[in-house]
């Protein structure tokens, strides 16, 4: 087992995936593209956008969506790719996705184990202790049933992206503030990003 969980988690930008992966993996691995988060909304435009840019930094993009793979062959995959990589979109859906197929038992359990995870925007939010803050930037009406709102508990924080107000506004980012000031928030910009690592937490350039 690692000791401890190793994770790039970002608001926006994908240009600290090279510099975080390539000491951990090498140059050209394999990262599993997890693009749940999004499969509600007809326009998907940075998931492409995603795929390009880890394809231009030199990586080898696989698609593994559970919500089209039997939990089996999710698993299964998640022995074969060098990275996952869950990609943004509405962090509710994600997280009642994941419950539904039972995937997140298996990725959780891979990334404590030593998978690299990348997550943005809501690929970044479901690692935390509990997603309940995130509900004034993504509609949890939109999402697959949940029945708790406890995320992943890979970190112990959760992450608020776009800090600055990019999405929706920074009033929605003072009104979490304000309505979850005992909960354990981290503020995310854009042009940020949070590296948990070797047991240590730091935030980067994004």
């Amino acid at each position: 087992m690692a000791d401890s969980p190793d994770l790039l988690l970002l608001s926006r930008w994908l240009t600290p995936v090279p510099g975080f992966l390539v000491p951990l993996v090498g140059a050209g691995a394999r990262i599993g593209y997890v693009p749940t988060a999004s499969s509600i909304y007809p326009d998907q435009t940075w998931l492409d956008l995603d795929r390009a840019t880890l394809e231009a930094q030199g990586f080898e993009v696989l698609d593994v969506d559970p919500e089209l793979v039997s939990t089996a062959t999710f698993t299964r995959a998640l022995g074969e790719i060098d990275a996952i990589f869950v990609a943004g979109g509405n962090v509710f859906h994600l997280l009642g996705a994941l419950r539904q197929t039972g995937a997140d038992r298996p990725l959780v359990h891979a990334v404590r184990h030593g998978l690299p995870y990348i997550g943005a925007s809501a690929g970044a939010a479901v690692t935390g202790p509990d997603i309940a803050p995130l509900h004034l930037l993504d509609d949890p009406s939109e999402a697959a049933p949940l029945e708790s709102t406890a995320g992943l508990g890979l970190i112990d924080v959760t992450i608020i992206p776009h800090a600055e107000g990019t999405v929706g506004g920074r009033e929605r980012i003072d009104r979490t503030l304000a309505q979850y000031p005992d909960h354990p928030l981290q503020l995310l910009r854009d042009d940020e990003a949070l590296v948990f690592s070797g047991g240590r937490r730091r935030i980067i350039p994004g």
